[in-house]
């Protein structure tokens, strides 16, 4: 099967993600077949029939002898999204005409099992680097009122441990912690659930290290010891570089050679030339942690909802 449709849609992201962002300007030369088919780790041609894809969408233009040019034609893309958020947002409203709810009253009703209760999520993690990524994602997608905790921290006291946890509604951490988290949980009586992570991340990063170095800048050290843990059985595991931004050169990182951002390192470089190249920021939660943690937020607010008939 061809990787040509995927490398288009990551490029596709990180051109319109550049372009947002003012990194990538209309006419900027963009990396050349030779240089992508490194960083992919593929043949040419599957660079070329990506780039292709790119063009026959009006994002770039390809000139022979002369390079490869962002050259957006806006109302290309724009109506491919609309079409895919058209497709969505009839797919909802007919859902709710199905389940007896006026078109008029769908955003009420939403609001009503998603927003009328305060919902409190402690986040918890050994490094601030995932510890910061987590509290932006559930704040920016579930609307949660997020807070981030170091588990060295809580394990240190106790009993200020117990009060603190003790004000929120749910608990959330990643596997590593899931023992020491459950404890904790148990003792206080809030509820807990295990973050997972969408696994293509991460297959796509080992992927990627058994044919060309990948380079992961990051602010806090003790992510990059967890990152080599999670790949140090990966064939080409020696090819991961991690590079700690308080004392990193970033220049001296290979321009053709992919290079990972963790979320806090990605805020502190806004406006740096490194973001123009490196691989696009993208949501890390998966859709079961999404499903688990919305069966929270809706069952509290049903339960206020049934509260406030009573």
């Amino acid at each position: 099967m061809s990787l040509a449709p995927e490398i288009a849609n990551t490029l596709r992201l990180r051109l319109m993600r550049g372009s947002h962002l003012g990194h990538v300007k209309p006419g900027a030369r963009l990396p050349s077949v030779r240089e992508l088919a490194r960083e992919f780790g593929v043949d040419h041609r599957t660079i070329i029939a990506a780039y292709r894809t790119l063009e026959a969408e009006g994002l770039v233009r390809m000139r022979p002898r002369s390079g490869i040019y962002f050259d957006p034609s806006t109302s290309t893309s724009e109506r491919a999204d609309l079409a895919r958020s058209a497709r969505w947002a009839l797919d909802v409203l007919v859902g709710a005409i199905a389940r007896g709810t006026s078109v008029p009253h769908l955003a009420t009703e939403l609001a009503k099992y998603s927003s009328s209760v305060p919902f409190r999520v402690a986040c918890v993690e050994c490094n601030d680097d995932q510890a910061s990524a987590l509290v932006s994602e559930l704040e920016s997608d579930f609307g949660v009122k997020a807070t981030g905790f170091n588990v060295d921290e809580l394990m240190a006291d106790d009993e200020r441990t117990m009060t603190l946890l003790a004000r929120f509604d749910l608990i959330v951490t990643t596997p590593f912690h899931a023992g020491v988290v459950q404890r904790f949980a148990q003792r206080v009586g809030v509820a807990w659930i295990a973050v997972t992570y969408r696994t293509d991340l991460f297959a796509d990063i080992a992927r990627r290290l058994t044919s060309t170095p990948v380079h992961f800048v990051l602010t806090d050290e003790r992510f990059g010891a967890k990152l080599t843990r999670i790949f140090e059985s990966s064939p080409g595991a020696e090819q991961l570089h991690l590079h700690a931004l308080c004392r990193a050169d970033l220049g001296a990182i290979p321009r053709d050679e992919p290079t990972y951002l963790s979320f806090t390192a990605r805020r502190q470089l806004a406006g740096h030339p490194i973001l123009a190249r490196a691989v696009p920021e993208t949501r890390t939660c998966s859709l079961e942690f999404a499903r688990e943690l919305l069966t929270f937020i809706v069952h509290a607010n049903a339960a206020r909802a049934m509260e406030t008939r009573c």
